[in-house]
């Protein structure tokens, strides 16, 4: 090929790229900007009795713990959803503890986001060693390549925190499965505060939360957005991979187990039981499973818990992004409080650069308001947390943030229960650890910090590129 058939190739491979990259953005990101979402749904909220009990998993450690004794714990059946797995020592006991229970004969679901569900570089083993499984079932939640020619199913997130046992324990929050959320190891490391509860239907009875909770996972699941990863034979390069993988992660997992025996005050099943409290009645909700917008009813139920709030309100968000359709719905809500509280990441504590800077966009309009606008400080360290207290009673815990992606676009779900223990509990937790270690935006401008708060300066590049983001957050603030 001589050099101007070599140009001329050249030309149109760089036009067709172009060209997609116009049709990526406008399908994607500008189309979706434009539209407008569906309204809030006018839902009769419904709590339902339960025997169940809660453990408040607030920190990482307990949230870890949890997890793998209720996964040794399993007979029947486990279902695990996350939006990524960092990789992590963290990561790879999950893996070797789900393992170890496939191979017991416990049948497991395991469906993770499609984009950003971590599992690559050698991680990949682990899919093809959990593809080997005859007891393992294992999906991606609208991968890759399910949006390259329609781009704007891009939107389509799976950011479902959930790890479900044998219809009897239940894990939801904002941890997804990574070292950032389990161990702090020094103090100029950095690590995400976060919140799960762990609900126990003791009885297993089948009208439960824990049911509704799998009832949901099972659509999620079973939907035509869920890609199965092992329904195809491995090549031979592949097998061998999968059988290092499981022989590494059963290795690792009989390492745990001695580990575990030769440690004091090692946690079991019995702990997380006698720690557990009351729930008097409570509710799951979670957004439609559709693509392109959703019906936001987790937001139509928060809305009208707020409503019907006496007292108080404290909410707990990674991000505080309402784009104009929500402050419209919290505008026309019939809140009669006075008197409430936010509390989200400041500057410094930043783990999203875009998201960030929308939360900065929107600071005013909440220090504006009703509500008490505080900002967490601390360097090295940032909330993750999603979570709602009413009247010191009514307590929301799950994967949703305050903004426009969780109202409409990702799949998500809250847990809502009914125990003035439980929000004690949640309370206590806000205001000794993470209220006295942020400020207080009032509305002549003054900032007031907390008591335990470390004034230090934001990182120079956060402050100069946060603000330049600014802009860019605004304008596609109802994807953020």
């Amino acid at each position: 090929m001589n050099k101007r058939k070599a140009k001329t190739v050249g030309k149109i491979i760089g036009g067709i790229i172009g060209l997609y990259v116009i049709y990526f953005i406008f399908t994607a990101l500008i189309l979706v900007a434009l539209r407008t979402p569906p309204g809030v749904v006018e839902r009769v909220i419904e709590f339902k009795e339960t025997d169940e009990t809660v453990t408040l998993l607030e920190y990482g450690l307990d949230a870890f713990g949890a997890r793998m004794d209720i996964i040794d714990q399993a007979e029947e059946s486990i279902d695990v959803s996350y939006f990524y797995m960092e990789d992590g020592e963290s990561v790879q006991l999950f893996y070797a503890y789900i393992l170890a229970a496939a191979d017991r004969g416990v049948e497991v679901r395991y469906i993770l986001d499609g984009i950003f569900h971590g599992v690559r570089g050698d991680d990949r083993d682990v899919l093809r060693a959990f593809n080997a499984h005859p007891n393992i079932e294992l999906k991606l939640y609208e991968p890759i390549v399910s949006i390259v020619l329609a781009p704007w199913r891009l939107n389509n997130r799976l950011h479902d925190k959930l790890l479900l046992v044998d219809n009897q324990y239940a894990i939801i929050g904002g941890r997804n499965v990574g070292d950032l959320y389990y161990e702090r190891s020094a103090e100029d490391v950095g690590y995400s505060y976060d919140r799960d509860v762990l609900i126990i239907n003791a009885d297993q009875a089948e009208e439960s939360l824990v049911s509704d909770m799998r009832a949901y996972y099972t659509d999620l699941f079973e939907s035509e957005y869920a890609k199965t990863e092992d329904n195809r034979n491995l090549f031979q390069w592949e097998q061998n991979l999968a059988d290092e993988k499981i022989a590494a992660l059963t290795e690792t997992y009989e390492e745990h187990k001695i580990e575990l025996e030769e440690r004091d005050n090692v946690s079991e099943i019995d702990n997380w039981v006698e720690r557990s409290v009351e729930i008097n009645s409570g509710f799951f909700t979670h957004n439609s499973i559709e693509r392109n917008f959703k019906q936001p009813y987790i937001w139509s139920d928060m809305l009208t818990l707020a409503s019907q709030a006496e007292e108080s309100i404290f909410i707990q968000s990674s991000w505080t992004i309402p784009d104009r359709h929500m402050r419209r719905h919290i505008e026309e809500a019939d809140i009669t409080i006075d008197e409430g509280i936010l509390l989200t990441n400041g500057m410094s504590t930043n783990s999203n650069m875009v998201a960030q800077s929308g939360t900065e966009n929107r600071r005013q309009y909440f220090v504006d308001s009703f509500l008490d606008y505080y900002e967490y400080q601390p360097k090295e360290a940032s909330l993750h947390m999603k979570s709602m207290v009413v009247d010191d009673r009514i307590s929301v815990v799950g994967a949703f943030n305050f903004d426009a992606r969780s109202t409409y676009l990702s799949t998500e779900s809250m847990i809502v229960l009914d125990s003035e223990e439980l929000a004690e509990q949640i309370m206590t937790e806000a205001e000794e650890s993470y209220l006295k270690k942020s400020v207080l935006f009032e509305q002549d401008g003054t900032v007031i910090p907390g008591e335990k708060t470390d004034e230090n300066d934001v990182i120079w590049w956060q402050r100069l590129l946060i603000p330049a983001m600014r802009p860019i957050a605004w304008a596609l603030e109802s994807l953020l």
